[in-house]
């Protein structure tokens, strides 16, 4: 019920307001479900004045900020084809740079996108060098290095326009040598925004030949994000955030990529490349849209596909209306001189002719009365300081380096030295630990010489196996293991035991887990091999240190080496060379 008076009110506000001007072709209807700046920039570009209204509305029902709406105005109205459209657009934006609206840093750079895009639609360079230079400065304090290299490739773009090709391209190259081998998004399509400057540059001068390759590196560059999408992903804001964003994200600028190819092969005489590039380009969804029709309505007038070029024309100057003070306007002119000469119209091309140069004059003129140069020279400066401080910066890293290299190499003396007492101490001890085991090697072959002296059986003379208490079973058992050297058999376990002496299971882990000092009968059994495998070493240090492992009872080597490490603290190899030392 609130919903629907709110949309009463509205209606009843727009009735009152309503102007008896034939201009203002929409009201707020009831079908307008809902006002939101979403809603607006959704149909802005097919339908910019139904946007304009919502975006007022969205105003008025409190779902927009005001200097927020006036932004948004202005984005609409920089997407028109004509100069009265960008003097409103341009306004705001001037208004909202001298507000508190732009105090926050995010909402200045996003003014200053639309002044930067207002400026070059426009072709005023003097504006668009001063808009794009302090983009940069802002970018740099926040740290957005990226975005500042983007804002730089239009400077160099704007710097070849100006005269300054060697400087301009310099500048552009660096900013596609700093991004093209990054594989983040926003690098990524930083890099193509760079790349295509460079064709718009290469292209006023007239080298085809040298756009080929740029084109089919922003070909490359969204094949390998299409294909690894989320290798690609950096969280940016620019970062399309769902599949059909992604999918128009790619065809957009794949479409593009095929109309410079287009027009470059065009440009050198290969018309049947051209072709089938345009084909390419026209089966896309950006080729089917006007600005992707104007886009190629040059590559059509190269390829004297004069039909095809007047007919986009034609759609353009009905949108341009009586604003023909602007680039595009002059460029259909020239167009139409061009297409006249060809048809033999030579009237019709020589009046073509006089309109075009009138405009370009005026447009010229325009452009150097302007302050284009001042701007440019004001960066001009500012880059020397910045390489200057980049020098600074330079030589301030390579001392910190050599200090950081001279602290490296005594940090490595220091551990080097460290490491060389560290192997005495444990060589010492490893020594010292190879004569306490020779020494108990030793002292357990006479108590095991001494030990198959006497009967094992002795226990037995007065008692059976099933009256033995723990204690005397395991004396027993591990007698007859010992003697009879049942623990060299890699397969010998409990169950030889129950199967000999007729025990149990639970007696046999009984006599030695409580009635030895071992755990288990296979700790008890793995020191019996390892004692055995220091007596081989001590008696024949020849014998490798596989034939040891497998002559004490070991099936596996790696096994051995780690029980023996565990038990002696030294590896079987040490203790070996030791015994070969000594021999």
């Amino acid at each position: 019920m609130k919903h629907l008076l709110l949309y009463l009110i509205l209606v009843l506000f727009a009735v009152g307001c309503v102007h008896t001007d034939s201009d203002v072709k929409y009201e707020p209807q009831l079908s307008d479900t809902i006002y939101t700046a979403d809603a607006a920039l959704a149909i802005f570009d097919r339908n910019p004045e139904r946007a304009l209204l919502m975006l007022d509305s969205a105003v008025i029902v409190g779902n927009l900020d005001e200097d927020l709406a006036k932004m948004l105005r202005a984005k609409v109205l920089s997407q028109s084809t004509a100069d009265l459209h960008f003097d409103e657009a341009l306004q705001i934006c001037e208004e909202l740079m001298q507000s508190d609206f732009v105090d926050n840093p995010a909402n200045r750079e996003n003014v200053l996108d639309l002044l930067i895009t207002i400026t070059r639609r426009r072709g005023d360079n003097e504006q668009w060098v001063r808009w794009s230079t302090e983009k940069v400065d802002l970018c740099r304090q926040q740290g957005d290095e990226t975005e500042a290299l983007r804002t730089e490739a239009e400077i160099g773009f704007i710097l070849v326009k100006l005269g300054e090709e060697e400087r301009g391209l310099a500048k552009i190259n660096g900013v596609i040598g700093a991004l093209d081998e990054q594989r983040h998004f926003n690098e990524m399509d930083a890099c193509i925004i760079a790349l295509k400057r460079k064709i718009n540059i290469l292209d006023i001068l007239e080298r085809p030949e040298n756009i080929i390759p740029l084109a089919r590196r922003i070909i490359e560059k969204i094949d390998d994000y299409r294909w690894h999408r989320d290798e690609y992903a950096d969280g940016s804001f620019r970062m399309p955030p769902s599949d059909e964003p992604f999918y128009s994200y790619c065809n957009f600028y794949t479409a593009q990529a095929y109309c410079f190819l287009a027009k470059a092969y065009a440009d050198m005489g290969q018309d049947d490349i051209a072709r089938r590039y345009l084909s390419l380009f026209e089966e896309s969804d950006y080729g089917k849209t006007f600005s992707g029709r104007m886009m190629a309505s040059s590559t059509w007038r190269v390829l004297g596909d004069y039909d095809k070029m007047l007919a986009i024309y034609d759609v353009a100057i009905k949108r341009l209306g009586t604003d023909t003070l602007n680039i595009d306007f002059s460029t259909m002119l020239y167009g139409r001189a061009v297409a006249a000469e060809a048809r033999g119209d030579y009237k019709a091309a020589t009046g073509y002719w006089h309109r075009y140069n009138n405009i370009k004059q005026q447009l010229d003129r325009k452009q150097y009365e302007g302050q284009a140069y001042h701007y440019a020279t004001r960066y001009k400066l500012q880059e020397e300081h910045m390489n200057t401080e980049r020098e600074q910066a330079k030589a301030q890293y390579n001392k910190t380096l050599a200090w950081a290299g001279f602290i490296l190499v005594i940090l490595s003396v220091g551990f080097i030295i460290y490491l060389l007492i560290q192997r005495r101490a444990i060589d010492r001890k490893n020594r010292v630990l190879t004569e306490q085991m020779m020494e108990s090697v030793k002292y357990k072959k006479e108590i095991s010489q001494n030990s198959k002296l006497q009967t094992p059986h002795s226990t037995l003379q007065t008692k059976g196996v099933e009256e033995l208490n723990d204690e005397q079973l395991f004396e027993y058992l591990s007698n007859v293991i010992r003697n009879e050297e049942l623990f060299l058999n890699p397969n010998f376990g409990r169950q030889m035991l129950i199967d000999r002496f007729h025990l149990t299971d639970r007696r046999v882990g009984a006599a030695f887990a409580h009635g030895g000092s071992h755990n288990s009968l296979p700790d008890f059994i793995r020191d019996l091999r390892l004692e055995y495998a220091c007596q081989l070493f001590t008696d024949h240090p020849d014998m490798s240190i596989s034939e040891v492992a497998e002559s004490s009872g070991f099936s596996n080597l790696t096994v051995f080496g780690r029980d023996f490490k565990r038990k002696y603290e030294v590896t079987p190899t040490y203790f070996r060379s030791q015994m070969i030392s000594k021999k």
